[in-house]
């Protein structure tokens, strides 16, 4: 049977997304794959679906497809989908989606396999993360042909499933990617971590942090921004106040993903703070951009970061005074890193994701 991909490019209560956008098209383009995408007829942003048009990318359309409601009318849209394209593989996002998948796999016996790719799993409750990795990997277990999962922190959350997962990573194929050269100096500290302010993120550890720092160097040049929007955005605007550190703490409120990269090339160091990250575009980006990631042992920091060559991991609010008093005394170590970033960055290039990615497709 020839190998007929159908994309699932849209999530639940958010349509055709953007990282989606970004795969498919390149899948397209790559001319490696015979494929076609399914999407709600939402979108993230306005002009995704423009851009698959534009792009020539093959797509079908179904009213609703991401709204958790009308099960069986979606799978009958599903089942003659699959049937009209002689479909062979089928990728899924999410939860619903692979029930979709399931049903019409096993109730009109076609023979197609199905991918699920993992984005989260309620990560930031440790009672509600144990409870999704049990369903979702009963589920998974059960249904699911290979499992595609963003880095190896995840996979090691589903090790059950090890036998049948793989890592692929998030095609970076964004413009600002496409420099050449990496411009950096590691004097004076300018730091970056763009992220929700909520429990999990832990903004007030990096604030807490810079306070120390300017107590033990007394250098008022350091700049920690913190983009973004949340619940908790006031109360660490008040640390800020608090700890004396509000000229050297700054909030630019939420920016949007040209704003954040603007944001990176302007600075010199990008942390990440999260407790757990499934990826971790804040670990990615950076790096994809050069510079000089200090992160967290989470997400995709686990896969990129070589401690001291091309990154740095840190624990505490402690160990983060240590590095940054260190990158202070010797900047020298923050170009070194970040540059060597920009070499290791290839990790994340077009060719090798898509080449993980087909791997998969011809596996099942």
């Amino acid at each position: 049977m020839e190998k007929r991909l159908l994309f699932f490019a849209s999530d639940y209560e958010i349509g055709l997304t953007q990282a989606n956008t970004e795969v498919v098209t390149a899948l397209w383009q790559s001319g490696k794959v015979d494929m076609l995408c399914v999407s709600s007829e939402k979108e993230q942003e306005p002009g995704l679906h423009r851009k698959l048009d534009e792009a020539g990318v093959r797509k079908v359309i179904v009213e609703g497809l991401d709204a958790h409601d009308h099960f069986r009318d979606k799978a009958t849209a599903l089942r003659d989908i699959i049937r009209q394209h002689a479909i062979s593989h089928v990728n899924v996002q999410n939860n619903w989606q692979l029930a979709l998948a399931a049903y019409v796999k096993y109730k009109y016996a076609h023979r197609v396999k199905i991918i699920y790719t993992i984005h989260g799993y309620r990560h930031n409750s440790p009672l509600k993360a144990v409870l999704a990795i049990g369903m979702i990997g009963m589920a998974l277990l059960l249904f699911a042909d290979r499992v595609l999962s963003m880095s190896s922190y995840v996979s090691r959350r589903f090790w059950f499933l090890g036998y049948k997962t793989d890592i692929v990573f998030y095609l970076m194929n964004k413009p600002q990617y496409a420099k050449t050269t990496n411009c950096i100096t590691g004097s004076p500290l300018r730091l970056v971590f763009p992220a929700q302010f909520r429990q999990g993120k832990n903004q007030h550890i990096l604030i807490s942090a810079v306070k120390q720092y300017v107590d033990q160097t007394h250098d008022l040049t350091i700049r920690l921004y913190l983009p973004g929007a949340g619940p908790r955005l006031n109360a660490m605007k008040a640390l800020a106040r608090q700890l004396g550190v509000e000229q050297q703490v700054v909030f630019p409120g939420k920016l949007n993903l040209d704003g954040v990269f603007t944001l990176y090339e302007e600075s010199n160091i990008a942390l990440c703070a999260s407790n757990v990250e499934t990826y971790g575009r804040c670990i990615a980006e950076p790096f994809m951009l050069g510079r000089c990631v200090v992160t967290h042992k989470t997400g995709v920091a686990l896969d990129i970061i070589r401690d001291g060559k091309n990154g740095v991991f840190f624990r505490t609010d402690k160990d983060l005074v240590a590095l940054l008093t260190d990158f202070h005394a010797h900047p020298e170590k923050v170009e070194a890193m970040a540059n060597q970033a920009f070499v290791d960055r290839q990790v994340f290039s077009t060719e090798n994701v898509l080449r993980s990615y087909l791997s998969v497709i011809n596996k099942v």
